[in-house]
């Protein structure tokens, strides 16, 4: 469950970092070929590896010290609670945002692979599919 947690936090951030750079190279906001000459997610990538590698590295050397300075059963804590985002911190509530979150972070991890699988069948930027 602490594993699902994290990937579904993850795959949310995924989805979002697919979109909003897409929705800028359609509407040229950074030059013509600010992803890519294909303007999709992926073909940047292909063009740029390096900046993958070191992407990559930066997330393992995070995640690393993360796993490190956690105990198992306490990894998916974001100290929201800490924080006071909730206002009510009665377990039955907890439980219920916990679930909620669960779900969320599923349905991202499933628009996630869709959205690779999306762009690698028609090579067109998953942010013009939406549109038209």
């Amino acid at each position: 469950r602490e594993v699902e947690i994290m990937h579904g936090r993850f795959a949310q951030l995924a989805i979002i970092g697919f979109l909003v750079p897409e929705k800028y190279a359609a509407e040229g906001a950074f030059g013509d070929d600010f992803l890519a000459p294909t303007g999709t997610a992926l073909e940047a990538v292909n063009t740029d590896p390096l900046w993958l590698g070191l992407t990559l590295g930066v997330i393992a050397c995070l995640e690393t010290i993360r796993l490190l300075e956690t105990e198992p059963g306490t990894r998916t804590n974001a100290k929201i609670l800490e924080i006071g985002l909730y206002p009510e911190q009665s377990d039955e509530k907890l439980a219920e945002y916990s679930l909620k979150e669960l779900q969320n972070g599923r349905l991202a991890m499933l628009a996630f692979a869709g959205a690779v699988t999306q762009e690698l069948i028609n090579e067109t930027p998953l942010i013009l599919n939406l549109q038209n």
